[in-house]
């Protein structure tokens, strides 16, 4: 499971309460508050607080979760110096871990992309040519630093599962202006081999966020990648129901739930 979970804290009963309904054995979640002691008796965790734009920590954290136990990912290194060091800047926003399955470690991320880009200030003195979107002037954004990483990792061979709220939906760029690149991203993560589990099984774009302001679902800002190895044995990907999720108020975006056979390889 993917869930930007808005701030949800221990005391949110009923979200907790619908997450365990789901029974999931790993979730990569956004925006948490707090766990409760009795979600952290089922899980394993490994949590940490993402940052502000001004670069100090939110409230609220990014989280992995794991019926099974979570090991040390793959190092996460480049050999450009720059975006290792935005790496380290925002490492509570990409929270990794390796997770024991019936089939070996999978290499897991949660990802919080901030709806803001990378300081300009900061990215002004970097060369970041190949990785900055062509749809951007200047701006780059989380999300590119990742995909840097990720490019670099041998994913036909590993495990990998990326998962969370990119701020990204191929909608944005029929926006004023636009393109602006996040039909742009999506291609450049499926030029990894990387596949998104919601859009293969569904093959249509399925919203995940409902808009505070009018109250449109229109955007999907929240994915989830396998590896293609894992990506053969995924039987299902769907979002949880719209009339549960936000017609209980449990949070501004829907969860993506994807199952994977692992017993088909």
């Amino acid at each position: 499971m993917s869930w930007n979970c808005r701030g949800v804290a221990s005391t949110n009963a009923a979200f907790w309460r619908y997450f365990l309904d789901q029974d999931v054995d790993v979730a990569l979640l956004q925006e948490v508050n707090s766990i409760p002691d009795y979600v952290r008796s089922t899980y394993n965790a490994v949590t940490a607080n993402a940052v502000t734009k001004s670069g100090k920590p939110q409230r609220f954290s990014t989280c992995l979760l794991s019926k099974t136990p979570i090991r040390a990912a793959h190092a996460f290194v480049s050999k450009k110096e720059w975006v290792n060091f935005e790496l380290e800047h925002f490492k509570g926003n990409l929270v990794s871990g390796g997770v024991v399955t019936s089939v070996g470690e999978v290499n897991v991320i949660s990802v919080y992309n901030p709806a803001w880009p990378i300081d300009r200030t900061r990215i002004g003195s970097y060369d970041t040519e190949g990785i900055r979107l062509t749809q951007q002037k200047s701006d780059v954004w989380l999300a590119d630093v990742l995909w840097a990483v990720l490019r670099d990792k041998n994913l036909a061979d590993e495990m990998w599962i990326v998962g969370g709220d990119f701020n990204l939906s191929e909608t944005f760029d029929s926006w004023v202006g636009g393109p602006h690149g996040n039909k742009g991203y999506l291609d450049r993560m499926a030029s990894l081999g990387m596949v998104e589990c919601l859009r293969k099984h569904c093959g249509i774009l399925m919203p995940t966020f409902k808009n505070a302001s009018n109250g449109k679902i229109l955007h999907q800002m929240d994915h989830i990648w396998a590896s293609p190895n894992l990506a053969e044995w995924v039987v299902e990907c769907r979002t949880g129901v719209q009339e549960l999720i936000f017609g209980a108020g449990l949070s501004d975006h829907l969860p993506i739930i994807a199952d994977f056979d692992l017993d088909a390889g």
